[in-house]
């Protein structure tokens, strides 16, 4: 006990916690035990000595209750009411066999010089319930910040979802309508990439916007962007020995007999831009948003996610380009997923895409 409350009011005087020590009574209680009920006109403040108590408070005409708190060994109860003299707000029982130091305020006063040693005491234990009240709020408060974080996430969640929505029907729009129907274009045209991909950046920029996602969040930072470019440059000259290389043999044996188209200034310059915002859309926001709403900690489901969702994308281009773009689109993931800077896997993507034509594979 003479810790307990030496450690409970470490600012009062010897001479108050001597006076204090001689009004206390020890209590053991079993578990269940009531220690006070909501209403109570009692002001003794109880310190726990040992075991666990429950704070609640009645509810309902049903026999309900609500928990408010559950106090365990160290803590005090029922300083409220020693403080302003008021009925107890709440009830408290025993969920275990208790030891329960009281300090009686009437006792107290019954000393000599009793009025100077509750003042005392009512001091320290202001100052404690105030250093708990501030603890309480600043636990509240990142509560509430926690729940407006998860509102938020929900929201950019179903804009995000709209968004992927909205993207697949303007893949299917201009594949079965807009390409075949209405303009009959030739969607094999740069003319066509480019104004495919314009009208994809529309939804993508606004969504971005909405969202305020950062340029770290899409992939476009100076962090890891040395090793993205290293890892992706090693992988591209690979790429492109294995499509010259392929393309060589299906030559010889007759399988394949594709144009080499020249690497020209003008076109490579275009699709190497072409190249970074494809990268921005499939990586940068789809399998970052994908990833995230998730909470796909490994990356595996976003990367084939959305993957998947950008050869949609391509379905204007034939059965054969989604299964393509799908393919490339999980090695480019990968490749995104280690160092979460769109600079190496663009340029993998370009050398890759690059190589096919020049090759002569497409």
């Amino acid at each position: 006990m003479t810790a307990g409350l030496e450690g409970m009011f470490p600012g009062l005087a010897p001479e108050i916690l001597d006076a204090v020590r001689q009004t206390v009574e020890v209590h053991a209680l079993p578990a269940g035990a009531l220690i006070m009920a909501a209403g109570d006109e009692t002001t003794s403040l109880y310190l726990i000595d040992s075991g666990r108590i429950t704070v609640f408070r009645d509810i309902g005409s049903e026999g309900g209750e609500r928990v408010l708190a559950t106090l365990s060994a160290g803590a005090i109860l029922g300083e409220m009411a020693l403080l302003d003299g008021q009925p107890r707000s709440a009830s408290a029982r025993a969920e275990t066999d208790c030891r329960l130091t009281e300090i009686d305020p009437a006792k107290i006063l019954a000393l000599p010089n009793g009025d100077q040693v509750l003042g005392a005491l009512r001091g320290c234990l202001a100052v404690a319930v105030t250093n708990r009240m501030r603890t309480q709020t600043d636990k509240y408060v990142a509560a509430v910040e926690r729940e407006m974080a998860a509102i938020r996430e929900r929201q950019h969640f179903g804009q995000f979802f709209i968004y992927a929505l909205g993207m697949m029907t303007i893949g299917l729009l201009i594949n079965d309508v807009i390409s075949k129907q209405i303009l009959k274009v030739d969607v094999f045209t740069p003319t066509f990439a480019w104004v495919y991909l314009l009208i994809i950046l529309i939804p993508t920029s606004v969504i971005i916007w909405r969202m305020k996602i950062p340029l770290r969040d899409l992939g476009i930072t100076a962090v890891g962007m040395k090793r993205s470019l290293v890892e992706g440059a090693g992988l591209s000259v690979l790429i492109v020995a294995v499509a010259f290389a392929a393309a060589w043999v299906l030559r010889v044996t007759g399988l394949h007999a594709g144009t080499p188209v020249p690497a020209e200034w003008g076109p490579t310059t275009g699709y190497f831009f072409h190249s970074v915002l494809q990268e921005l859309v499939a990586r940068g926001l789809l399998q970052s948003s994908f990833q995230r709403f998730l909470d796909d900690r490994r990356g595996i489901q976003s990367v084939v996610l959305s993957s998947t969702l950008f050869g949609v994308f391509h379905i204007h281009f034939g059965f054969m380009a989604v299964i393509v773009t799908i393919l490339s689109g999980l090695l480019f993931g990968a490749v995104y997923l280690r160092h979460r800077n769109l600079a190496g896997v663009t340029l993998l993507h370009f050398f890759a895409g690059g190589a096919a034509f020049w090759s002569g594979l497409l």
